[in-house]
């Protein structure tokens, strides 16, 4: 019989995946993609010992466990042992019920006698198996990707008003957590990254000073006040605001999806 091993990590790394994926769905825990990938890769790399008689001293239980351990502690990504020790018995739980699955589905095509040891000949299923692993998993992202967007979408507003003779336009994000406003006017402030409003003049005439506290954070912002900033969205159209410019210095989206931070202000 002839086994390659890449195809036995390959097959084994995405049995891993969904199950890490199915785990982490139960305890309602999102994780990074990169981390359930290079969990389930060690996780497949694994059952090389089975493969290799040098290695043999590797399948025993603590090992397993080990490795099922570091699975989980790689893909959960927390450091409390307890919570990672719970996490593991959830993985466990999984994997041991989606192995009687796989048993009971291979005893329809091979013969098994009571006293008599079972070999696995024919198990043709098992591509079957690692589709709807696959579909599911992919699936699975894809409208968790797509509810994202949607989210997002809701709450985008095209942003454009006119200062110093130049015309701006940019996609804004609604923060229904953000309050900021400016204490004398009591116009709320709208967040720009800083790099697209450069030419903006920012002197002691129009300027306003705008103190700030988040959690563990706090400052001073300057702006500018902007009468006329039009907002337009699915649900506002040509709503036009009085509200203070702030040049903001971070990045407000890894995806380029908008450039300005909007306060509940506004609407």
């Amino acid at each position: 019989m002839k086994i390659y091993a890449d195809v036995l990590i390959l097959e084994n790394s995405i049995v891993n995946f969904f199950l890490l994926t199915l785990t982490m769905k139960m305890i309602k825990h999102k994780c990074k993609i990169g981390a359930l990938i290079c969990s389930s890769i060690i996780g497949g790399i694994y059952t090389i010992v089975l493969i290799i008689p040098q290695l043999t001293v590797m399948t025993n239980l603590p090992c397993k466990l080990a490795v099922a351990y570091i699975m989980v502690r790689i893909a959960y990504g927390r450091n409390n042992i307890i919570n990672n020790m719970k996490v593991l018995f959830v993985f466990l739980l999984v994997t041991f019920t989606l192995s009687g699955l796989c048993f009971l589905l291979s005893l329809q095509q091979n013969i098994y006698i009571l006293g008599n040891s079972f070999r696995i000949e024919k198990y043709s299923i098992k591509y079957i198996m690692l589709g709807i692993m696959i579909v599911y998993v992919i699936y699975g992202r894809l409208i968790e990707y797509i509810r994202n967007k949607l989210f997002v979408n809701n709450y985008i507003f095209q942003l454009e008003f006119e200062i110093q003779d130049k015309k701006y336009n940019f996609k804004s994000f609604l923060d229904t957590g953000n309050e900021l406003r400016e204490p004398i006017t009591n116009l709320p402030c709208i967040l720009i990254e800083k790099n697209l409003i450069e030419d903006i003049k920012f002197d002691c005439n129009n300027t306003y000073r705008i103190l700030y506290d988040s959690i563990g954070d706090g400052g001073e912002l300057k702006g500018v006040r902007i009468n006329n900033v039009k907002l337009n969205s699915n649900r506002f159209l040509d709503k036009k605001i009085d509200a203070i410019i702030c040049p903001c210095t971070e990045k407000l989206s890894k995806e380029n999806e908008f450039n300005a931070l909007l306060s509940r202000g506004v609407v």
